[in-house]
């Protein structure tokens, strides 16, 4: 699943080739894709031109000239392909914008998780999903330890669980969860209302520091994630404990096991045993 880094890597990319222009046509082919009315969702977007490209979270914001926003959320699988030619044998393009330089910006989601909003500038912080979207570690560049601390430690679920709640601390997905936890010492099993606020601290400075630092090297490229033009990341390279067998800290045998359905790596020497 692209995690905050990845959509950042997406959002720059496309950022460069598609901002200023115009969509002169859209054709929907999925259309369960859309979270609204269709031709209203066409109407509004047809020979608009594309004035900015941003991000909240995981959610891409395509900000148009008529003051409407395109949210995008890639879910497991959604890809943006910026290409010259529209291939019509792709049975995973859902969503196909033609643009003013007769490009195409083609949506493609193999398991068909993503969805697309369209909002007003004026509503587009006050309903879902951007409403739902907690602190966003590498936008905000202020927050409140105190508040995120109430927010996890109501919750008896354990702490990775808590994490991959996007209402607390945006963009943190299953890769980048274990490693901020192995990082801050944190096992990933500790129940949330047992975590403290030193604990929630540590959390915060590394989900920035490792986000920032994934975001330099273009997201974690595993099995799926590519963005637009085949832009790899390489974050991979520098994972501590996602995916490997020997802790790095103290070579003990790392455990991995199934949070909520998630496979997590952890180390239980260097994070505790629960």
């Amino acid at each position: 699943m692209p995690e905050l880094a990845e959509v950042e890597t997406v959002r720059r990319t496309l950022e460069k080739e598609i901002v200023g222009l115009k969509i002169k046509d859209i054709d929907i082919r999925y259309e369960n894709m859309i979270d609204c009315d269709i031709n209203d969702f066409k109407s509004n977007i047809k020979g608009q031109n594309i004035i900015s490209l941003n991000r909240r979270g995981k959610v891409l914001i395509f900000n148009l000239s008529n003051n409407k926003n395109i949210l995008s959320h890639l879910r497991m699988e959604g890809k943006y392909f910026y290409e010259p030619n529209l291939n019509l044998d792709n049975k995973h393009v859902h969503v196909v914008f033609m643009l003013s330089n007769g490009y195409y910006l083609m949506y493609q989601d193999v398991r068909k998780f993503g969805r697309m909003w369209l909002r007003n500038n004026d509503e587009l912080y006050t309903t879902k999903p951007i409403i739902e979207i907690g602190f966003d570690p590498v936008l905000d560049k202020s927050y409140d330890v105190e508040k995120i601390y109430k927010e996890i430690h109501q919750r008896k679920i354990e702490i990775k669980a808590t994490l991959l709640d996007q209402s607390i601390i945006a963009g943190l997905g299953n890769i980048y969860v274990d490693e901020v936890l192995f990082y801050s010492k944190i096992n990933p099993h500790k129940p949330s209302n047992t975590i403290s606020i030193e604990e929630v601290e540590k959390i915060i400075k590394e989900t920035i520091r490792i986000l920032n630092l994934a975001i330099k090297y273009k997201g974690t490229t595993i099995k799926t994630f590519t963005s637009s033009h085949g832009v790899e990341g390489e974050y991979q390279k520098f994972l501590a404990v996602h995916t490997k067998t020997i802790c790095p800290c103290c070579n003990s045998k790392l455990i991995c096991d199934k949070i909520k359905g998630r496979t997590t790596y952890y180390c239980s020497m260097c994070q505790g045993e629960l």
